[in-house]
């Protein structure tokens, strides 16, 4: 079944995952983030949140926080 909106978890306090068809994203109170491409690393063994490349992903990531939890 197709996702419509990603899927928000939050364990503690201002730590919060974004879960898209093909991304996590996941902030931490202390302003770490992992982000991994579930297309390419299922397993979620390599954390890209560093790579340049992956900015406009963790852009979006962003925004989907905002829209998940205020929609």
């Amino acid at each position: 079944m197709p996702w419509e909106r990603p899927a928000l978890t939050t364990a503690g306090f201002k730590n919060h995952a974004l879960r898209s068809e093909r991304w996590r994203y996941i902030r931490y109170a202390d302003g770490s983030e992992e982000l991994y491409d579930h297309d390419n690393d299922a397993l979620e063994r390599v954390n890209v949140a560093a790579k340049p490349e992956f900015a406009t992903v963790k852009e979006d990531c962003r925004n989907g926080f905002r829209s998940t939890t205020n929609p």
